[in-house]
């Protein structure tokens, strides 16, 4: 298979700390700075630019924030350095179905369709490829919303093949055309080898692409986070905090035990009055848990401050549910052991350029795919 020219990749860097584009029904677009758009101001409403309709700002409307975008030429696509992070070590990998199939949990009342063809649907997917921010953007959506908490990330550098691929003309919205789903078979069907799409969900408004195995050419991959990039936390700094933590918490603990023989559903509804709480003991426990809620928001607000003051409140508040779903999956894990973690994640997103750079200088792995 040829090779593309692996030490020629174009670099792209768009940052953490973007505004949003949005789509008008007039046709135009607008701006709306990250922070206005992390506020959801004026009720999550802005003015149109050019004809001063009222827009419901959001993913549903997110437009392109470049409209020259240079992935936007098919020429470009394939000397781009695309990237994607996964939770395994061979990606791209020609075994992924029968580990897929190993590993799956199935009831056939589940779904409502059979197990081999939900093997199939799941593992006849087309891969998909973005900028480094959208790579790292979608390892913190699979932290926090698809049960990837505390699971190891790797973080790939990809080159797709050098020879013409075929391309869709323009990109898809894939608020309105199948994008994030496709499948080899849609692939097929097209005649593609690359389907070019608007993202609304990470990195919002730039183009990601949806490709057929066969047209990765070769990947570099690194573990992340990096071990060398993480720095001795001064804990001095958050002693402070860290005492208030483990007072909140022992208090909640203590008052939880009195009445640890009463399940939490009825104990939630003797909080709420609708069942005898004698002494109050079960309003008070929960006021106590909440407390200790509250004192985690403040402090990992801190600490979003602190490790993460070139992001975007917006991906800000993502990376903080992300580290808060890991810290959820190791309960025992103390707190300045969390501390440590946030910083070393934190360094994804403040230290690209020495992310990148590691992985520039990792080997090359040729994909060598049978199909699709």
């Amino acid at each position: 298979m040829e090779l593309p020219d692996l030490g020629r990749l174009i670099e792209r860097f768009d940052g953490f700390n973007y505004g949003y584009w949005m789509n008008c029904s007039c046709g135009g677009r607008s701006f709306i700075t990250a922070h206005d758009y992390f506020i959801e101001a004026d009720g999550a409403h802005m003015s149109c630019e050019q004809c001063g309709q009222r827009i419901r700002f959001g993913p549903a409307v997110a437009a392109l924030r470049d409209k020259h975008d240079p992935a936007l030429q098919d020429d470009v696509v394939t000397r781009f350095a695309w990237y994607h992070t996964s939770t395994s070590s061979d990606w791209p990998s020609p075994d992924y179905a029968r580990r897929f199939a190993e590993n799956l949990s199935w009831s056939d009342d589940l779904i409502g369709l059979s197990r081999k063809q939900y093997i199939l649907n799941e593992t006849t997917k087309a891969l998909h490829l973005g900028t480094y921010e959208t790579a790292i953007e979608n390892m913190l959506r699979r932290m926090r919303d698809q049960g990837d908490g505390s699971s190891q990330f790797y973080l790939y550098r990809v080159a797709l093949r050098p020879k013409p691929l075929r391309i869709n003309p323009g990109y898809r919205d894939e608020n309105h055309e199948d994008a994030a789903n496709l499948k080899i078979s849609d692939l097929n069907a097209e005649n593609l080898d690359v389907v070019r799409y608007l993202n609304v969900h990470e990195a919002t408004g730039v183009l990601s692409l949806a490709v057929r195995p066969k047209a990765i050419a070769a990947v570099q991959c690194i573990e992340i986070p990096l071990n060398e990039l993480t720095v001795p936390i001064d804990t001095e700094s958050f002693s402070a905090d860290v005492a208030r933590l483990k007072s909140a918490r022992s208090a909640w603990v203590t008052a939880e035990a009195k009445i640890a023989s009463i399940d939490r559903g009825t104990r939630v509804m003797m909080q709420f009055g609708a069942r005898p709480d004698p002494g109050g003991l079960a309003k008070y426990a929960g006021e106590l848990e909440r407390h200790h809620q509250t004192l985690w928001y403040d402090f990992e607000a801190r600490l979003g401050e602190q490790f993460l003051a070139n992001v975007s409140p917006v991906i800000r508040r993502d990376f903080t549910e992300a580290l808060a779903c890991w810290r959820r999956e190791n309960p025992t894990t103390g707190i300045y052991r969390f501390v440590e973690r946030y910083a070393a994640m934190a360094a994804l997103l403040e230290e690209p350029d020495k992310i990148q750079r590691t992985l520039r200088h990792m080997e090359w792995l040729v994909v060598h795919q049978t199909a699709a």
